[in-house]
């Protein structure tokens, strides 16, 4: 009986290890670059594209940008991907990018006028601060890690759909409390073409 379940083990794990080597390892992806954008974002006004084009088997180089709604946060990024299993352009990726972040940012200051007098005593003078605010958008360069999954679909293998996050750490002074420390990336059902 030991041996018998023995044998079944063996039986059940070497079909899974062939099929795991022959799955860790894809074969090249007939085109060179895709280029892809979010099409779903475009309803919320944030519009991004981004063009990636292979370097080797299993790397990438590629540009990217993005803008949200009213100029809040806008990114212009070169990227950076392995793809572990051999097939740049499809599949599992891990990245790396670094690039320009701009973000709206909000200074306020509070002053306080002269004292004038007030109506009902007008030897008790009348103080009354208020605030002013400052919008600016500020630039800072920013250096991050992502992952993701590419598929490649169709009988010419040209359709790409994509998703992926990560996060970029802004490398702004430690004094400026305006910026976020880090960002996160969502690349969100990225859909283009390869060619």
């Amino acid at each position: 009986m030991r041996y018998t379940l023995t044998v079944i083990v063996f039986a059940a794990l070497f079909p899974a290890a062939a099929q795991a080597q022959t799955e860790s390892t894809k074969a090249p992806v007939p085109h060179e670059q895709v280029i892809s954008t979010n099409p779903f974002g475009l309803l919320f006004k944030w519009y991004n594209v981004e063009y990636e084009r292979k370097i080797g088997e299993a790397t990438t180089l590629g540009i990217s940008a993005s803008h949200f709604p009213d100029g809040e946060y806008a990114n212009a990024a070169l990227l950076a991907r392995w793809y572990p299993q051999g097939a740049a352009l499809d599949g599992f990726y891990l990245g790396a990018r670094a690039g320009a972040y701009g973000i709206k940012t909000h200074t306020y200051q509070y002053s306080t006028p002269p004292p004038r007098p007030d109506a009902n005593n007008p030897t008790r003078p009348t103080i009354q601060s208020y605030a002013t605010y400052r919008e600016q958008t500020t630039v800072v360069p920013g250096l991050g890690l992502e992952l993701g999954y590419n598929w490649l679909l169709g009988p010419k293998q040209n359709v790409t759909i994509g998703l992926g996050f990560g996060v970029t750490r802004m490398l702004r002074s430690a004094d400026d409390d305006s910026m976020p420390y880090a960002i996160p990336n969502v690349r969100l059902v990225n859909i283009g073409i390869a060619f």
